[in-house]
């Protein structure tokens, strides 16, 4: 099962373009990956362009050189996986919606929002309240009682979180 979300920037007052994400969608990933790899609007407006994403990565541009598509065995590394450029789907384009159209979404878990003053914000079902994404991520973290890694992205499992614990406390941050 996949955890969805919506990946927006805000572009008025209360108008926001937006994408649909497939996987990934909790703060340790899809919020980590947009803090550190799409906090410039530039590069998101690029993310956005491409439409619906089966899969936000580090990288927008496939090298074309090399293989890149939807097929798991043609993927490029740390490359976004969109529906249209990547599998060819129709309309997959980003929609414009006001705040509570996508609230509206209620089959999406997380709506990533680069704001007006190009920070990032996030809402959470049942979309409640905007929160900082930046403080939220740092919360997930204070109550695993780890330090965020550097350039980690995924989900933690208590083993996970034992054996993260077990190296920070070694000193190999």
């Amino acid at each position: 099962m996949s955890t969805r979300s919506l990946i927006c920037m805000q572009i008025d007052d209360d108008k926001y373009e937006a994408i649909y994400c497939h996987s990934d969608g909790y703060l340790t990933y899809n919020g980590a990956m947009l803090l550190d790899h799409y906090s410039d609007k530039e590069k998101l407006q690029k993310l956005l362009e491409l439409g619906n994403i089966s899969c936000l990565q580090q990288n927008i541009e496939p090298d074309p050189t090399k293989p890149h598509s939807f097929d798991y065995s043609q993927r490029q590394d740390d490359v976004v996986v969109a529906y249209g450029r990547d599998r060819g789907e129709e309309n997959q384009e980003k929609s414009i919606n006001t705040l509570q159209e996508l609230k509206d979404w209620d089959w999406i878990e997380f709506i990533y929002i680069f704001d007006k003053e190009n920070k990032w914000k996030y809402l959470e079902y049942p979309f409640e309240k905007m929160i900082d994404l930046k403080e939220g991520i740092a919360k997930i973290y204070k109550k695993l009682e780890i330090k965020q890694p550097k350039g980690f992205y995924g989900f933690w499992t208590f083993e996970s979180i034992k054996q993260e614990k077990k190296r920070q406390q070694q000193g190999e941050m």
